[in-house]
């Protein structure tokens, strides 16, 4: 059974109804598994992931976790569900209770959650701070989050998240607001909760070198503009990419080589780099360098091109392979998985996202 299971879901908000921000979108996660939505910014990442949360509910559509409905669960069924899937928000300095010790920050989910009695709640509260690199001491208990540094509160969070035990881990972007040398760190240890306790994630990002590091051996999701383009194995969708915006995020990598630079920007089929959604066909057909008359007109369904692979694309083989797949290897090979990967730390929307 699949542990997530987003089901043609549409969502709009009341300031502007005319547009959805997510539409027909449908995804799965199994236990264990890590899934990354990557898209440029505003594209409705966030959107999806607090429906995900059950912080909003879907204009249409269903969000089963475990096979049921979150909006149907009642009682002990919906508690249940609460605890399952945490929430890890981008910014570690808004987070977090500015009036609350850390200590009474990862506290308060036990004790209401009678997951641990006050009697032995310090050993617990220092066994999270071991379990997330920190400082497991009385000191660091006793302090505020003003005297921390962003790393050390993204950790404080992602404590507080798995203190309940979850299922299911939503993250979102949260990396975006760390230097790149915590980068590393702070994916390596969510990556340890999948591998060490069989927490599954959904790790939403705009960064797609961080979404290959932290995503290996999982799978990615592509997102333009409410509408899931692309989706499969990590090392598929990297290596041959077979929906134009893919193509076009991965080509957007700098590359230090500056001759190899020129010599891609020459080959690149030229594109548009701003510009919203088409209303009608393809979503990507203002921006496409391989659009035709049928794009603008017709959506393209979400076709299976190899196992696992799907891509809502009309001509999903004029995608040629990107060159910067594999640092400058053009010939598909193995997913890099060094810290090198996380640590390039570029942000491939802001090539591709109106300004």
């Amino acid at each position: 059974m699949n542990l997530l299971e987003v089901d043609a879901v549409t969502h709009r908000y009341r300031a502007r109804p005319a547009r959805p921000v997510l539409e027909q979108v449908s995804l799965v996660v199994r236990p264990r598994e890590l899934v990354s939505l990557v898209g440029e910014s505003g594209c409705g990442k966030t959107t999806l992931g607090r429906l995900v949360a059950g912080l909003e509910r879907p204009s249409s559509g269903h969000v089963r976790f475990n096979g049921r409905d979150i909006w149907s669960l009642r009682g002990r069924s919906a508690k249940k569900w609460r605890l399952s899937v945490q929430l890890v928000h981008q910014d570690p300095y808004a987070s977090l209770n500015p009036g609350l010790s850390i200590g009474s920050t990862l506290g308060a989910g036990l004790v209401h959650n009678k997951l641990a009695q006050r009697r032995n709640l310090h050993e617990h509260l220092l066994g999270l701070l071991r379990q997330v690199g920190l400082e497991a001491t009385p000191e660091f208990l006793r302090r505020f989050p003003h005297q921390l540094s962003g790393g050390q509160r993204q950790r404080v969070a992602i404590a507080r998240a798995i203190s309940v035990r979850p299922s299911l881990l939503v993250a979102d972007e949260v990396t975006s607001m760390l230097d790149v040398s915590m980068r590393v760190a702070i994916l390596d240890l969510l990556r340890s909760f999948s591998e060490d306790r069989g927490v599954a994630s959904l790790f939403i990002s705009h960064d797609l070198g961080v979404v290959r590091y932290f995503s290996r051996g999982g799978r990615i999701l592509v997102m333009f503009y409410g509408t899931l383009v692309e989706q499969g194995p990590t090392e598929e969708v990297v290596a041959r990419p077979k929906h134009p915006y893919t193509y076009l995020l991965l080509e957007a990598v700098p590359v230090p080589n500056p001759t190899l630079a020129r010599e891609r920007a020459a080959t690149r089929p030229p594109a548009a780099l701003e510009g919203g959604p088409a209303s009608t066909g393809c979503a990507y057909s203002n921006r496409c360098p391989f659009a035709e008359a049928r794009c603008r007109q017709d959506k393209p369904p979400s076709v299976e091109v190899s196992p696992g692979h799907q891509v809502a694309c009309h001509f999903p083989e004029r995608v040629p392979p990107p060159s910067t797949a594999h640092g400058n290897c053009q010939s598909p090979g193995p997913l890099p998985t060094g810290p090198a990967v996380a640590r390039v730390g570029f942000e491939p929307s802001r090539a591709t996202e109106p300004q």
